[in-house]
């Protein structure tokens, strides 16, 4: 057997008997195990074996060392130890500081090496360690790593520097990072802390301690102010930046003022401390200067740089820096020019309404229109209200702070001017001296100028005087003339110069404060009129303006009011009973545009109160900073809006129209005061730039400066717009003027009476009469006071009592009057107290009326007491019938509009004599009065005009008569040759073109009165008639119940002709006026229905009263085509054009076109076709067959079944009651007919246009006729003619249709038309 062989290296057994190596076990861990071995052996101390199946244990690697036995690793050397290889303990170290050991030498001893910088060395066993963040080691053999010093940071290890702390950051000692600054500092590269403020920042105290900087960061660091310049770093409240076109008070200040009106606020280098300079300097002639370090140009200083330096310029707004003044003899000049213009202007004013009518006829009419136009419009009411506005937006910038834009300075000075700011227009205040002789001149100007204008009027009165008889009386007049001037002139000048000479006193008190130390709360106010002077107890000047400025304010604000309030309280009972007393007189100014009556006398008082208030009296609120802040605006916005609101309701204004211009007004203002906030807030230095676009939308304050000057631009334009229209509208005011001067009347009462009037009727026949007099009295004459029942009857018992507080004692007889108890009582009050009586006649029967001598018996019958309570004197019935029927002739009222005007202008006539102002100047009611629009006289001018009348109509020759002669009334009256009267049954009795002068109306038509009539028998030649052609039917009850009914018979021929028809109906029942209905049962029908419609033309009533007979007169002047005598030039002419195209005048529009067209077929020869049977020329007599078939084309029977062709003859015209009907032919509904076979294209194409032309005609006259009832023209009228009234809604249709039908005619004169049907009418049409 082989030999047992031993366990291999690394394991071990203790067993026997083993036959294999597996066997054996490994080794473990920390153990050793030889070849054969039964047991493994541990390791000792200083040893180890890692792992199983170690055949040997290893040592302890250099650094580590091993105690125990048995272990499988070394354990390292601690710090500042020293363990060589197979150390079974840690020695101590060997090596020095700032030194390391290498590794082990054979001999356990190692070698000490320096240490690297970046790292320290303890010393003794330890090896080199990197430097931590925030230290650092600049050199080698350091033991230990120094700290970053502050201001510095070190992030990385094994540093051998540190880095300086960012720049916004601090860096304390031994960071390892920069640590930021606290909001708001910052700080520089380096910085230990922070101790400065960032950028847009400053710092407001430079001398503050840093740590306290760093512990309060917001209460030293505060934002940048609006417009400042804090872009750099480290920006402190002295460096404050200002840039060019700013400006601050001194460089303690934070606010910055924007240099609205200088171009010479640099803003560079520091700002003076104007705060702490200006009073030490007081006593410098100069002082500004000795504070003027605040970054102005040269020349300039003072707040925003406006002001000079030099005494001999000052600061020009619209220059925007300083200029020279003028020369000291152009002050004079510019004042002398400025009174002179003004005077100049009003001197020619008064010229050209007072003396224009000296230049004969021409200047008369133009001063009369000028007085009524400025008595129509109303320019002072107007005038007052724009200046106001202007006087008070005028003030935005001076006191209320609101500075518009640069680019409307001239507007403003525009503004001043009409605000009669005359000092600031004639020289600049900074050149007139010290601000105590600005104030003086600025408050006693106005006084030399009333003065002056005291002197020339006393030069004037004395000059009067020189140039009269020097009588007592005169003397006396002219004495109370010239005391009236003054008074009228100095409440003139008081209210024009107020505002503004209140303004200029307000400058002595009119500061503008500005902060110079914020630290200290300080603040200085300069006066804004004088930068020179301060605010202040301190300042010389200052305190010397003080008795100026009390004396001035008591004398402008506070006298000038109450003196017109006193003058009103004088004058308030005269002016509510319309007495016009001297002093009433003199001062119209102050309350001729409002309503007295209603309570209103003193409202100019509130009204310049209110002004005084907006213009001057807000400086006294807030009198420093009230010009930097928006308190004024927004008071003014109040009282703006109570003053609009008070204005609506009460409705001071005697116009309408004044009322609305200054509601107006008030309006623009309180939206320019608006605008003003808008203004202050976008330049507010307080405010980010976009902070006014994000409060009110406008980009800059340039918009709302803009809009300022649109709106008082808008003012004039307003104003302006208003006058001129006023003015266009002025002749078409219907109100009772004096016919002398076109004014309104004055209305002034007697002393003891309170209405102008006392009106008595009875109540069952003349309530409604009365109420419309009284009505129209107080439409027409505005102002009049009416004593009316159902308006002022209280106690019927105090009849007698209102009786004698009227001045006039109006009458309006009725049937009936004198039998009413009242009635006699109050005839018995008026005779007692002896006033006027003004009697109105009602004389229509139908509507209470009655006969003169019907209702003097009523009074014989009535009026028989003895003596009644009234009037115990009463002498019986005949005292009262003198008094009643023969004082005055008894007005007749009339109802038709243009006849009733009369009556109430008599009526106002009557009333106004009674006035005790007439009573004085009887002279202005000489001529009567007028009213805007009513008919005036009328002629004609370069024409002749033939009236024809018939023989037969009695009285038409006596009317057309009166006719000519009114004719001849006017100041352009026709001449008595171009007026003609001729009888019309000679004027037509010839009717061929002989007897025709080419031209006249008559040369285009044939007759219609036949051979055989009586009035055809004349042998004797006939005239010819020349010119316009009238016939006058004069309509009376026997009108057309004449023998033979020749009066029809030639109306008939007349308007045949076309000749004008002038109807005047007769109104007074003894000369055969009837009602107008009674017309309608003795006409012929034939006349009343088509193509005649004789009724369709307005008949004049005609009157027998003088006052109503002129105007029926002019109406038929009018009628017959007469111009107006006062009509200028182009209305003559435009009157002449639109008669000649009115060629149908007869029937007011009436197309005779079948007539025409067989007239004019007949006097060609050509065949005229009626009822489809054909006459043939060559078989009859020519002139029978023209006859024939005239009156075959105009006249039809009644029953269309057998129509039969006649004329009127004198049985119809006997038997007027009989229905006849005349009616066109069916060619004038159907149209012409022309045959195409015999006629040529061109008569066919005229005659096809006329229809087409005719239809329209009629289409349009069917739709107009359906439109509502508008009310008739001015002039005489019949209600109930709707048919009439339709005609004159289309008569300009029809008359150019009757220029374009007369031109068709003579194309159908020179066209060949070979036949020319008139087609018969059909059944339908008959019936």
């Amino acid at each position: 057997a082989a030999a047992a062989l031993p366990c291999e290296a690394g394991s071990y057994s203790n067993k026997t008997n083993l036959d294999s190596a597996g066997g054996c076990e490994d080794c473990p861990e920390g153990h050793a195990c030889t070849t054969g071995i039964v047991a493994p052996v541990a390791c000792r101390a200083g040893t180890f074996a890692f792992g199983s199946r170690n055949a040997v244990c290893k040592p302890c690697r250099a650094g580590t060392y091993q105690i125990a036995t048995g272990t499988d690793r070394c354990l390292p050397c601690g710090r500042g130890s020293f363990c060589p290889i197979g150390a079974s303990l840690e020695l101590p170290a060997a090596c020095e500081l700032g030194t390391y050991p290498n590794a082990t030498d054979s001999d356990g001893l190692p070698d000490c090496l320096p240490c690297t910088s970046g790292s320290f060395c303890p010393g003794g066993a330890a090896p080199p360690t990197r430097c931590a963040p925030g230290t650092f080691a600049s050199s080698a053999k350091q033991s230990v790593c120094k700290m970053c010093a502050a201001g510095t940071y070190q992030d990385g290890t094994g540093a051998t520097r540190c880095r300086d702390c960012d720049g916004g950051h601090y860096c304390t000692e031994g960071v390892s990072a920069p640590l930021p600054c606290p909001h708001p500092l910052g700080s520089g590269r380096g910085s230990v802390t922070c101790s400065v403020c960032k950028r847009d920042y400053y710092l407001l105290d430079s001398s503050a301690d840093p740590a306290d900087i760093f512990e309060n960061p917001t209460r030293h660091c505060k934002r940048c102010p609006p417009d400042a310049d804090c872009s750099t770093r480290g920006t402190t409240l002295e460096t404050l930046g200002v840039p060019p076109g700013f400006w601050r008070a001194s460089n303690l200040t934070t606010e910055l003022h924007k240099c609205v009106a200088s171009d010479h606020c640099s803003g560079s280098g520091p700002v003076a401390e104007v705060s702490r300079l200006r009073l030490a300097a007081s006593g410098s002639d100069d002082r500004i200067d000795a504070a003027a370090r605040e970054g102005c140009n040269a020349g300039h200083t003072g707040p925003r740089c406006e002001w000079c330096k030099s005494h001999s310029g000052y600061f020009d707004r619209a220059q925007r820096g300083c200029v020279d003044c003028p020369v000291a003899s152009m002050r004079l000049f510019n004042l002398a020019g400025v009174v002179l213009a003004v005077a100049a202007t009003g001197a020619l004013f008064y010229l050209a309404i007072t003396r224009v009518a000296i230049f004969g006829r021409a200047g008369a009419r133009t001063a009369h229109r000028l007085t009524h136009v400025e008595v129509r419009v109303g320019f002072q009411p107007k005038l007052k209200v724009l200046i106001s506005f202007y006087q008070i937006a005028g003030t935005l910038g001076p006191v209320y702070g609101v500075r518009l834009h640069e680019d409307f300075t001239r507007w403003m000075d525009i503004m001043d001017a009409i605000s009669f700011d005359f000092l600031g227009l004639t020289y600049p205040d900074a050149c007139i001296g010290s601000m105590r002789a600005r104030l003086l001149i600025s408050a006693l100007w106005p006084c030399a100028a009333f003065l002056l204008i005291a002197a020339a009027i006393a030069c004037h009165a004395f000059a009067q005087w020189l140039l009269s008889d020097r009588t007592d009386n005169l003397r006396r007049d002219l004495v109370r003339a010239t005391q009236s001037r003054l008074i009228y002139w100095a409440i003139l000048v008081a209210y024009l110069v107020l505002p503004s000479v209140s303004r200029s006193i307000f400058k002595s008190r009119q500061c503008e404060s500005y902060d110079v130390d914020v630290f200290s709360g300080e603040r200085r106010s300069y006066l804004v009129a004088d930068l020179t002077v301060l605010c202040s107890a301190d300042d010389d000047e200052y305190r010397g303006l003080d008795a100026y400025f009390w004396a001035f304010f008591v004398l402008w604000p506070v006298l000038v009011p109450l003196s017109f309030l006193a003058l009103l309280l004088q004058i308030r009972r005269d002016v509510r009973a319309q007495r016009v007393s001297p002093v009433a007189r003199a001062c119209r100014f102050l309350w001729r545009d409002y309503d007295p009556a209603a309570g209103f006398l003193f409202w100019e008082v509130i009204d310049l109160v209110r002004k005084l208030f907006l213009a001057s009296l807000v400086l006294f609120l807030d009198p420093e900073h009230g010009s930097s802040n928006m308190q004024r605006l927004f008071f003014a916005i109040l009282v703006s809006g109570f003053y609009l609101v008070v204005l609506a309701f009460a409705r001071p204004f005697k116009r309408s129209e004044d009322l609305y211009f200054a509601g107006t007004a008030n309006f623009f203002l309180m939206c320019c005061f608006a605008s003003g906030v808008v203004i202050q807030l976008c330049e507010g230095a307080a405010y980010g730039d976009d902070m006014c676009h994000t409060l009110v939308g406008f980009e800059s304050a340039r918009n709302a400066s803009e809009f300022v000057v649109a709106l008082t631009a808008t003012m004039l334009a307003l104003l302006l717009f208003v006058v001129l229209f006023k003015t266009i509208s002025a002749a078409r005011a219907p109100t009772i003027r004096l016919a002398s001067s076109g004014r309104h009347p004055v209305l002034e009462l007697p002393p003891e009476c309170s209405f102008h009037g006392f009106i008595s009727h009875a109540w069952g026949t003349g309530q409604d009469q009365t109420h419309t007099v009284v009505r129209q009295l107080q439409l027409l004459l505005p102002g009049v006071k009416i004593w009316l029942d159902v308006d002022n009857l209280d106690d019927v018992g105090r009849l007698e009592e209102s009786v004698a507080d009227s001045a006039t004692f109006i009458i309006f007889l009725s049937v009936g009057y004198f039998k009413s108890f009242n009635c006699r009582r109050e005839l018995y009050a008026g005779l007692a107290s002896k006033r006027p009586f003004i009697v109105v006649h009602e004389a229509d029967v139908a509507k209470g009326g009655a006969s003169i001598a019907a209702l003097k018996a009523e009074c014989r019958e009535s009026c028989v007491e003895v003596a009644p309570p009234a009037y115990p004197s009463y002498r019986g019935p005949d005292e009262m019938l003198a008094r009643v029927f023969e004082e005055a002739d008894p007005i007749v009222w009339v109802r038709v509009n243009a006849f009733q005007l009369e009556t109430i202008k008599e009526i106002a006539l009557r009333m106004l004599r009674q006035v005790p102002y007439y009573a004085l100047h009887t002279s202005e009611l000489a001529q009567g009065v007028m009213v805007p629009g009513e008919i005036g006289p009328r002629g004609f001018t370069g024409l002749v005009v033939t009236i024809l009348v018939c023989r037969d109509n009695k009285g038409a020759l006596d009317v057309a008569k009166e006719v000519k002669a009114e004719a001849q009334v006017g100041r352009r009256s026709a001449a008595p040759q171009s007026i003609e009267l001729r009888y019309a049954d000679v004027a037509l009795k010839g009717s061929g073109p002989a007897a025709i002068r080419a031209g006249s109306s008559l040369s285009k038509s044939v007759s219609l009165i036949r051979s055989g009539s009586r009035l055809s028998q004349s042998a004797s030649p006939t005239p010819a008639i020349k010119g316009r052609i009238v016939l006058l039917l004069y309509l009376t009850d026997r009108t057309f119940l004449d023998e033979d009914g020749s009066v029809a018979r030639l109306v008939q021929a007349a308007m045949d002709r076309r000749i004008v028809i002038a109807p005047v109906a007769e109104q007074e029942p003894s000369r055969g006026g009837v009602p107008f209905r009674n017309f309608f049962q003795q006409t012929p029908q034939v006349l009343q229905q088509p193509p005649y419609k004789l009724f369709d033309t307005l008949a004049v009533p005609l009157y027998s009263s003088q006052e109503h007979r002129k105007v029926s007169l002019r109406h038929v002047l009018r009628g017959m085509g007469a111009e107006p005598c006062d009509a200028g030039f182009l209305r003559q002419h435009w009157q002449r054009l639109c008669r000649r195209m009115a060629v149908f005048q007869s029937g007011r529009g009436m197309l005779n076109v079948p007539l025409t067209a067989a007239a004019l077929a007949c006097s060609r020869c050509c065949l005229t076709q009626t009822h489809r049977r054909r006459i043939n020329p060559s078989t009859a007599d020519r002139s029978e067959v023209c006859d024939t078939a005239v009156r075959m084309a105009s006249l039809s029977e009644p029953a269309a079944a057998s129509p039969q062709t006649h004329s009127l003859t004198e049985t119809e015209l006997a038997a007027p009651r009989q229905p006849g009907l005349l009616k066109r032919s069916a060619s004038y509904h159907e149209g012409l007919v022309v045959d195409r076979e015999e006629g040529d294209e061109e008569a066919g194409r005229v005659v096809e246009s006329l229809n087409l032309r005719r239809e329209v005609v009629r289409q349009a006259s069917n739709k107009l006729s359906t439109q509502p009832h508008r009310a008739p023209p001015p002039g005489p009228s019949r209600v109930d003619s709707h048919e009439g009234m339709a005609i004159e809604r289309i008569v300009g249709s029809q008359r150019r249709i009757a220029r374009i039908r007369a031109a068709q005619e003579k194309r159908l004169v020179r066209t060949r038309v070979r036949t020319v049907e008139a087609e018969p009418p059909s059944e339908e049409v008959g019936r």
